[in-house]
């Protein structure tokens, strides 16, 4: 990548991400680039490129050998796996500002799993053996590679979790509820990140279920449309919390947790 192009890109993502003075739980959100120096980032993005694609198409296979990190600037993706019937199983649904086949470069041998492109979609492609190197070099750059694996490890526990222990509204509820803390605890709208369908493979639910289980939603208190949810009851999602999402909720141990209430109601 030419200099010029590597000065306009960290420009760029300064502006969309907010790399310098973000503010936005960054330890939640782990950025590829959060506390980086622009000499840093120049000499991991020396021999990177720019990449646009289309929906629908398959970035890595499973088996491939990755050469890349992707770090996503614009669109969406998601990484599945095909059971040996063909049966589709959606590990992970990624936006702009995340990345994939981080922990596979580190891993070594091949992909464990599929990469599709879930809309039009830009990358900026690392190869893979500057971001080992750079890693080696850079312990901010390392301590970020380490928060984003670990964010995607805690992620994938929570899904296996909520596919054995929950029902699916449950599961539909808890995966509302992480999108709402996510978003804005403060706001009563909540995006849809991915298409209904793509949201069911990854919660583990037929599209019957699925449908079954929104329809319980929207009795809680809840309007759903195509992209998004709208809250009638601030609370609606409460009960659907629990360890992991309570801290991450402003109201959580407040007057305002109904848990929190609760408890004292209970204890005194």
């Amino acid at each position: 990548m030419p200099e010029k192009a590597v000065e306009l890109f960290i420009q760029d993502l300064a502006n969309r991400m907010q790399i310098r003075d973000s503010e936005k739980r960054q330890d939640d959100n782990a950025p590829l680039f959060i506390g980086l120096t622009e000499d840093s980032i120049q000499t991991l993005l020396s021999n990177s490129f720019m990449q646009n694609f289309s929906a629908g198409k398959q970035l890595i296979q499973q088996g491939d050998t990755p050469t890349h990190l992707y770090f996503i600037i614009e669109g969406s993706i998601k990484t599945v796996r095909y059971s040996t019937e063909g049966e589709e199983a959606t590990i992970r649904m990624l936006q702009a500002g995340e990345t994939f086949m981080d922990a596979v470069i580190f891993m070594g041998g091949k992909s464990p799993i599929n990469a599709l492109t879930l809309e039009d979609s830009r990358f900026l492609m690392i190869p893979a053996e500057a971001v080992r190197r750079h890693a080696l070099h850079d312990a901010q750059f390392a301590c970020n590679l380490l928060r984003i694996v670990t964010k995607h490890y805690k992620n994938a526990m929570q899904q296996i979790d909520s596919i054995i222990t929950k029902n699916p509204v449950e599961r539909l509820g808890y995966y509302f509820l992480k999108q709402h803390l996510e978003q804005d605890p403060q706001s009563m709208d909540i995006a849809l990140p991915f298409q209904k369908s793509t949201i069911a493979n990854h919660l583990g639910m037929t599209p019957e279920t699925f449908s079954r289980a929104l329809a319980q939603i929207k009795k809680m208190g809840i309007d759903v449309d195509q992209e998004k949810l709208t809250l009638r009851d601030a609370y609606a999602l409460c009960h659907f919390c629990d360890p992991d999402t309570a801290h991450s909720c402003p109201k959580f141990e407040t007057d305002f947790c109904p848990l929190h209430s609760d408890c004292k109601t209970h204890c005194h």
